[in-house]
């Protein structure tokens, strides 16, 4: 379970915050939605994600994978917060493990959830974060929608990171300088890892490492895992 867990760190919340940041930077930009994407597209870390789950991949399609590895991850996700899942279908125990964990996060925030409902907790979960990581950066909130501060706090993060790596940022579009900070943290994972980068893309590289190394990249701190960000709907083959 730990292998498990650490791998969805790695699949989920690294490729959704460093594809995230070289295919969009916004303020709309949700985390683990990037990393969703990329992995339900992707055949080969679907199939491997699946046979970690114990889940039969032979004659199998993507399709046909990420349903039953999204059956599969909310019944153990369920288990895991101590939900009942006889009698229960796949949409339901959905449903009750955002309730748990997004309540659960809400009061790690300190936020009261008191007749409150999700969408209004994940709202302020939301508001809440973005205000510890501008806080956390040195960046003022006053006077800023949440929107405007998320846009500030990502490309302030992007910033730091291209800084780190010695990028060149003056004159250029912050997505050019994010996709170059993305390559940058992949390659230098691979060398810190052992991961021989000939004649591979950028992505079977991260891949490789996910899959290979996660934990180890996680210990490292290879990438900006944020364990606070695996949210039930942020699972691959959702």
């Amino acid at each position: 379970m730990k292998r498990l867990t650490t791998y969805v760190l790695a699949a989920i919340v690294a490729l959704g915050l460093i594809v995230g940041m070289g295919a969009a930077v916004s303020a709309e930009m949700h985390d683990t939605e990037w990393g969703e994407r990329q992995f339900k597209n992707d055949p080969e870390m679907t199939k491997k994600y699946a046979e970690m789950l114990g889940i039969d991949t032979e004659g199998k399609d993507t399709e046909t994978l990420n349903k039953e590895i999204r059956e599969v991850y909310i019944k153990k996700h369920a288990e895991g917060l101590g939900i009942s899942t006889k009698g229960k279908s796949t949409d339901q125990l959905e449903k009750e493990v955002e309730k748990v964990w997004v309540t659960r996060i809400a009061q790690q925030y300190g936020i009261s959830t008191q007749g409150k409902d999700i969408k209004t907790l994940k709202k302020e979960i939301k508001e809440v974060k973005v205000k510890k990581e501008a806080a956390d950066l040195g960046i003022s909130s006053e006077g800023k929608t949440v929107k405007e501060l998320t846009y500030e706090v990502r490309k302030t993060q992007i910033l730091k990171y291209a800084k780190q790596f010695g990028i060149e940022t003056e004159g250029r579009d912050l997505r050019e300088v994010a996709i170059d900070v993305r390559k940058a943290m992949i390659h230098n994972a691979a060398k810190k890892l052992g991961v021989d980068t000939d004649g591979k893309t950028d992505q079977e590289i991260f891949h490789e490492i996910m899959i290979n190394h996660g934990e180890k990249a996680r210990e490292m701190k290879l990438f900006p895992f944020k364990e606070e960000m695996i949210m039930p709907k942020g699972h691959p083959g959702m």
